[in-house]
C-alpha cells in the first residue's frame, strides 16, 4: 500500500469517506469498521498561526513537497480521486481544507494517522509543514 502524507487532511488518508463520529481530540486511531471517522485535531491547536506568510516562496516550496511525498495519495488536483488516494481513503483536501484552521491541519500532518504518515517519517521539518499548508490554500481556491 502506498503510503500518502496528507490530510490533509490533510484531513486524513483514512478519512476521507464515512460517518460523523469524532475521535476524542489528540487520539488518532484505525477505523473500527469499512467506514472511516472523522479526524478531529485538538482543540489547542485550533488558535495556532501559521509562522510562514503565504509568499510565492513559501507557496512553491509547499508544492514543491506536496508534489514529492502528497500528490500519490491526493492527486495533482487534491481531489484524492488516483487509485493510491481511493485505495486508502484519502481525504479530498478540496472538500476538508478550507474548513480547517492552519494549525489543525500543521497537527495532523506532524502527527499522521492512518496510511498518513507524520511528515518526519519523510524527513520533513515541522517548518516545512507550514509552507505544505500555504500551498494547500492556494487548491482550495481554484
Amino acid at each position: 500500500m502506498v503510503a500518502c502524507i496528507f490530510f490533509l487532511a490533510l484531513s486524513s488518508c483514512g478519512g476521507g469517506k464515512g460517518t460523523d463520529e469524532q475521535l476524542p481530540a489528540g487520539e488518532p486511531s484505525e477505523p473500527k469498521s469499512d467506514t472511516a471517522q472523522v479526524w478531529v485535531a485538538p482543540e489547542s491547536t485550533q488558535q495556532v498561526m501559521n509562522p510562514q506568510p503565504a509568499s510565492v516562496a513559501s507557496i512553491e516550496k509547499g508544492k514543491a513537497i506536496y508534489l514529492q511525498y502528497c500528490v500519490t495519495c491526493h492527486g495533482a488536483d487534491g481531489k484524492a480521486d488516483v487509485p493510491a488516494g481511493i485505495a486508502v481513503k484519502a481525504s479530498n483536501l478540496l472538500e476538508k481544507t478550507p474548513s480547517q484552521s492552519d494549525g489543525a491541519l500543521h497537527w495532523k500532518l506532524i502527527t499522521g494517522r492512518n496510511a498518513m504518515l507524520k511528515i518526519s517519517a519523510y524527513g520533513i521539518s515541522e517548518d516545512d509543514g507550514w509552507h505544505i499548508i500555504n500551498y494547500l490554500r492556494t487548491l482550495t481556491k481554484i
